[in-house]
């Protein structure tokens, strides 16, 4: 038998143990077509299937279709980072590698990644076992040094096929796709290669995340939920936060009510929240075994679901938790057997509005007809790839690809179909959870933080034996206990000197509350009875308050056959503001799908607003959306607190389940 008959017969008995049918070989007629092919970058195979994939300036496990044999060259910005290998360098070299990474760390807020085997301008050249081994130890060595744990992410096999295959060889077998196999554990395994015999090598991804820092404690999330009523929000919710599956009946949304009437009917009318925990390997953490502060204790990221209304009765409350709530994601659910019905396309429509991202959750498929499933997808595929979203839709299955949403939610928006009542595709939301990062970019993160502290106020309780307290987010900076701010501002424009009490942060005091949480605080002493819409803020900042602004703004709908003209009035939603505001000047009249620039002013009384923020305003079916360009401040006082030794006692524990 001649060497060609030798491989041909090693090709046959390596495609027919393939479960897949392999694309068919490209015939190479001459080593002309050869030198062709490899300068193609045709030569490098992977092995695998439906796996990690790239575009763009993305991660190799990030793919939209067959990877090729290189990535997008690095970038210094980032928290992306490639190393060809790390095999023992010297100290000098370490402490350099060392820097590195905590250079990676902070472009990432917290969380890097390393490419293992990819050379700075992307191409895949690969490790053999041996250098693989040792660089990842290298790695350990340093997130070590670096106050930080490495986790390997994925390991890929690269087969370089071209030095492998000789020039005269007359068949040359194109790229095949990834075989990625799902172990018993739900893992994802490399197949065995189905090419010609070569030299294996690997390339792996490592994400270094950096361990919990006590002041910063954790990393939050909010979510919120938005949909139809009846599309399962609340049960979705429940299920996810308490680890038990519904029966059928809606019995895991009964630990989200707050009312009796919610109970009694079924449907939410007002905002309740609930966390759900990761730590930094990716583990869960709900209420099913674990008490509340043992899941801000064992957490390094905590994801806040912001349970909203559904119908359309309650279209106030649930704007109100988009603006004053600022959730970095919202979630969409649609129930697969009614479709996109009711508020769906309004949700939606406020989601883009106001700019926050977006994923879909298609519930119920348990009892639903795969038919209908997919017409309930392709709807949804549809409407996405519309000029009003222009995000289309990715469909997750596996777990991998649950990895790649997180990565890709900017640009694309995933969709997940899942079951409350048996669990199906569970796992896959969990992971898409515990990868997703705050949508505040890195840089305004840290100018966020590094400011005075302000605090929006967006809800207000008395307590029996405490007294008033106030529950909203954190906007800039940090607030400690006994800080002195001021409040405001009040009907009077004026603002109140105030002294923090007390912290609390998901139902548990804390000492300080940092840019980004929602937390409760109590005071010394409250002459007056504060509002939503409030501003606690740092002596440092201007004290302010504006009755008539200018603002851009667009019609979205507007059901009336005249056009909008000086003297309309409408509820406007500024942040965590909400009240009537009246036209009293207009550039031109305009009606649906049209802009104009205006001239508002607050009918009840006055608030701190700034340049730049977003609004969304609705009287009716009349809606719009629009952003502020100027404001007319008014001079304002302070009320000092006159006695230095408040008498008040010190609100140290304050019990809001209710709220937080």
């Amino acid at each position: 038998m001649g060497k060609m008959d030798l491989v041909n017969s090693k090709d046959d008995k390596l495609q027919s143990s393939q479960t897949e049918e392999l694309p068919e070989p490209k015939i190479l007629s001459d080593e002309t077509d050869y030198k062709m092919a490899k300068r193609q970058n045709l030569g490098c195979f992977f092995v695998g299937s439906d796996g990690p994939r790239h575009r763009g300036n993305r991660l190799l496990s990030n793919s939209e279709q067959l990877p090729d044999t290189e990535l997008p060259p690095e970038v210094e910005e980032g928290n992306i980072e490639y190393k060809l290998k790390l095999v023992n360098p010297n100290p000098s070299r370490l402490e350099h590698l060392v820097t590195q990474m905590k250079w990676r760390l902070r472009e990432g807020q917290g969380e890097a990644v390393y490419e293992i085997g990819v050379c700075d301008n992307g191409k895949l050249a690969g490790l053999c076992r041996g250098e693989m081994d040792a660089s990842i130890d290298t790695l350990r060595t340093m997130s070590k040094l670096a106050d930080a744990e490495c986790i390997v992410l994925k390991e890929f096999s690269v087969i370089d096929s071209v030095n492998a295959i000789p020039p005269t060889h007359k068949h040359y077998h194109p790229k095949p796709k990834l075989a990625w196999a799902e172990s018993e554990d739900g893992s994802d395994t490399v197949a065995p290669p189905s090419v010609l015999p070569s030299t294996e090598k690997y390339v792996c991804e490592v994400l270094i995340r950096r361990s919990q820092d006590e002041d910063c404690m954790w990393t939050d999330l909010r979510v919120a939920m938005l949909g139809n009523v009846d599309a399962g929000k609340s049960t979705l919710c429940g299920v996810l936060t308490h680890g038990e599956l519904d029966n059928g009946a809606g019995k895991a949304r009964l630990n989200l009510f707050r009312h009796l009437h919610e109970i009694q009917s079924g449907h939410t009318s007002s905002i309740s929240r609930e966390i759900l925990g990761f730590d930094k390997q990716g583990r869960m953490f709900n209420y099913e075994n674990h008490s509340i502060e043992s899941i801000l204790d064992c957490s390094s990221k905590i994801i806040t679901f912001i349970d909203l209304a559904g119908s359309q009765k309650y279209l106030k409350t649930t704007v109100f938790g988009l603006t004053g709530h600022c959730p970095d994601y919202a979630a969409l659910v649609v129930n697969s057997k009614q479709g996109l019905v009711g508020t769906f396309r309004e949700h939606l429509g406020l989601t883009v509005a106001l700019r926050v991202l977006s994923f879909v959750c298609i519930t119920k498929i348990d009892g639903t007809a795969p038919a209908t499933v997919r017409r309930c997808r392709h709807q949804i595929e549809s409407i996405l790839r519309g000029p009003a979203v222009r995000r289309p839709a990715y469909v997750v299955t596996t777990l991998s690809e649950a990895e790649d949403a997180a990565l890709q939610i900017r640009e694309r928006t995933p969709v997940f179909m899942v079951s409350a009542v048996t669990g199906d595709n569970l796992s896959l939301l969990h992971h898409f959870l515990s990868r997703l990062q705050p949508a505040l970019s890195k840089e305004a993160r840290s100018l966020a933080l590094q400011a005075a502290p302000r605090f929006s106020v967006d809800g207000v309780l008395t307590v029996t034996g405490q007294g008033t307290i106030i529950t909203g987010l954190t906007t800039r900076g940090t607030i400690r206990e006994e800080d002195t701010m001021l409040l405001g501002p009040f009907d009077d424009k004026s603002y109140e000197e105030v002294k923090v009490a007390s912290i609390q942060c998901n139902r548990l005091p804390r000492r300080l509350a940092k840019c980004g949480q929602s937390v409760s605080l109590g005071f010394h002493k409250l002459e007056r009875t504060p509002r939503k819409g409030m501003i606690l803020q740092s002596p440092s900042y201007e004290s302010y308050c504006v009755e008539e602004f200018t603002a851009e703004i667009y019609i979205l709908q507007h059901s009336s056959s005249s056009k909008l003209k000086v003297g309309f009035e409408a509820t406007v939603f500024i942040d965590s503001i909400r009240q009537t505001v009246e036209i009293i000047k207009m550039e031109r009249e305009i009606t649906t799908g049209q802009k104009a620039k205006v001239r508002l002013k607050f009918v009840q009384y006055p608030d701190l607003i700034a340049v730049g923020s977003r609004l969304f305003f609705r009287n009716g079916r009349t809606k719009g959306m629009g952003t502020i360009v100027d404001i007319v401040k008014i001079k304002t006082h302070i009320n000092r607190t006159t006695d230095p030794v408040l008498k008040s006692s010190k609100n140290s524990e304050l019990v809001l389940d209710e709220v937080n």
